[in-house]
């Protein structure tokens, strides 16, 4: 029996490539009041204040304010723009970009956020694993939900420490929902940079923001309305209360940096906002799953990118790390994450417009210089079979149909005689959809679908909850999301099962997931050494050295010259870059460092 969450969308496209085609409609708005929203960058502090005068005396409105790394954020029209550009105490003036989440995501249903729409699972209360004085809480103990964290090194490494209420880690992202029990004792603050965006990202693109959310369901606005943010905070830090999950280092505190509302979508200066404010609060590490490809043979790629650089070394002078999520593009990532290797995943029967060759750009944020920029592992390549039954092999669909058949992307079982297989039985490999490269740092558990290919070569299922056959085997990654949620699917609990009544939990992948895999061993490596906090470079360099390097890599890169049509959806691949069948990847390349490990922080 298969159960899906009623809150998922019923789109096939993901939020990238909705935004790909959408985002034009911000620059048409920005174009009708004749302005723009702009990075101006002081060539020192002692021009700021001048520089920043100008731009008030010439008719711009000051949005955001980053004297500490020299810049500030304009809305101007073009005539200042070029004024302020002209301006010998200006360095740099660029367009303030947009980023994305780097999971999978897709339009709202307004009819059934969070909880109201929830799919409800009924579940036998595991027995308790006691870890040395810390008792996991209740998801812990059913089988194969959870793996993720037996592979860092847990339960054995809270023997030494669970975290540190000194420790706080800043999520940035749709926000956290500050109302679900296992995250409402760790959020200490919420700063939200969304409130001055102009045009509102998500209001322009889809007629919907935040505010009108909060306004028809009753929810906060500051909460997270999308959540993925929800998603993360769990996963670092989700409460050690006896009830659901608990996170990698439970015992730590998390502040909310709201740079994105529901779409997953947010502007270059929201993120540098949220870096900056979070040097300044004292946090000891940042988690941001957004990014992009930048183009930096420009004077504004390069004004963007530098921009990141500055203020992530500001941040690590102030003591934070970022980390980041390396992307989903199954692109190769070289030093200051420049895009090493043509091409990137694309989907059978799209044109290269649609997919356009990253070569030579760069990745941001995670692949800046100072970034922990991170790659997702798997749990394991569930092998293909000889003969699978009826229903167990999904469904392309028909959407010439009357009525349409939607596709069906949950295989639970792939045939043998399927063209792309994946590395039967490997475990930790690199997800299908990772970035890699040199430039990676450390890997980190981030799911993928139960046979390590994309849906179009039958990748599988997520596993539990959205697919019983396998009982509670996720395959991709299990943790809290927001009870409000109109993105991020939402599961219930039933009485008896160990989980909170009426509250959101949901299985999803991502490099996205991976990153606060690290983000937590992070905060739970700084708790059991205090002396390490407010030294990112020796932090960073305990972890790495914990790091498992007795992990082996199998995934393929993706290849340019098999045109062959998917597996499951038999469209043609006339653009390449479809299948997972180029030279095996090597195992610096997928893990850095290795695989995170706290088992001994």
């Amino acid at each position: 029996m298969k159960v899906r969450s009623v809150v998922r969308a019923l789109v096939v496209a993901t939020i990238l490539a909705m935004l790909g085609a959408l985002l034009p409609q911000l620059a048409s708005a920005a174009s009708e009041k004749a302005s723009g929203r702009y990075l101006v960058r002081a060539r020192s502090s002692a021009d700021y204040s001048a520089l920043r005068a100008k731009a008030v005396k010439e008719g711009a409105r000051v949005v955001r304010d980053l004297k500490q790394v020299n810049t500030m954020v304009v809305s101007a029209n073009s005539a200042t723009r070029t004024s302020l550009a002209a301006d010998r105490r200006t360095l740099s003036v660029a367009r303030s970009g947009v980023r994305k989440l780097t999971a999978e995501v897709g339009a709202p249903n307004l009819d059934a956020p969070g909880l109201r729409g929830a799919t409800r699972l009924k579940a036998k209360a595991p027995a308790a694993t006691s870890a040395a004085g810390v008792n996991p809480d209740p998801a812990f103990d059913y089988k194969g939900l959870l793996w993720d964290y037996r592979r860092i090194g847990l339960p054995q490494g809270w023997k030494t420490s669970a975290g540190s209420p000194a420790v706080t880690v800043g999520v940035a992202d749709t926000g956290i929902d500050f109302t679900h029990s296992e995250l409402a004792p760790k959020v200490k603050a919420v700063v939200d940079f969304t409130g001055m965006e102009d045009p509102p990202i998500c209001k322009t693109l889809f007629g919907v923001g935040d505010e009108d959310l909060a306004a028809e369901f009753g929810g906060p606005v500051t909460t997270d309305w999308n959540g993925h943010g929800s998603w993360i905070g769990g996963r670092i830090a989700a409460a050690l209360n006896g009830t659901g999950i608990n996170g990698i280092a439970p015992k730590v505190n998390l502040v909310a940096l709201k740079i994105s509302q529901w779409c997953g979508s947010a502007n270059d200066d929201e993120l540098l906002s949220a870096f900056v404010t979070a040097a300044d609060m004292g946090l000891d590490v940042v988690n941001i799953s957004f990014g992009g490809f930048t183009d930096v043979s420009t004077p504004e790629g390069q004004a963007i990118y530098q921009a990141y650089i500055d203020t992530i070394a500001y941040a690590r002078s102030k003591g934070t790390i970022i980390v980041g999520s390396a992307g989903n593009e199954a692109s190769r990532i070289g030093a200051g994450g420049f895009v090493i290797r043509h091409g990137q995943l694309s989907t059978p029967g799209d044109t290269a417009e649609d997919w356009p060759d990253p070569f030579g750009q760069v990745e941001l944020p995670a692949g800046a210089p100072g970034a922990v920029d991170v790659s997702a592992t798997n749990r394991v390549n569930v092998p293909s079979s000889a003969s699978c039954p009826p229903g167990t092999i999904g469904d392309p669909g028909d959407p010439d149909a009357d009525p349409p058949v939607p596709p069906d992307f949950f295989a639970t079982c792939k045939p043998a005689s399927d063209a792309h297989q994946a590395a039967p039985g490997a475990k930790n490999q690199l997800s299908y959809y990772s970035n890699y490269g040199p430039r990676i740092d450390i890997a980190g558990p981030g799911g993928a679908r139960k046979f390590n290919q994309p849906n179009f070569d039958r990748g599988g299922t997520p596993g539990f909850p959205y697919t019983l056959e396998d009982l509670t085997n996720a395959w991709q990654v299990f943790s809290t999301t927001s009870n409000w949620a109109v993105e991020i699917p939402c599961f219930t609990f039933t009485t008896g099962s160990g989980f909170p009544q009426g509250e959101c939990y949901s299985t999803i992948q991502g490099t996205s997931m991976a990153a606060p895999q690290v983000a937590g061993s992070l905060a739970l490596i700084a708790s059991a050494h205090p002396s390490l906090r407010k030294h990112p470079g020796a932090l960073i360099a305990r972890m790495k050295r914990l790091a498992n390097d007795n992990v082996h890599n199998y995934t393929r890169a993706i290849s340019r010259t098999d045109t062959s049509p998917g597996d499951l959806s038999g469209l043609p691949c006339d653009i390449g870059f479809c299948h997972l069948s180029g030279p095996r990847i090597s195992d610096s390349d997928a893990y850095g460092a290795g695989l995170v490990n706290v088992a001994h922080p």
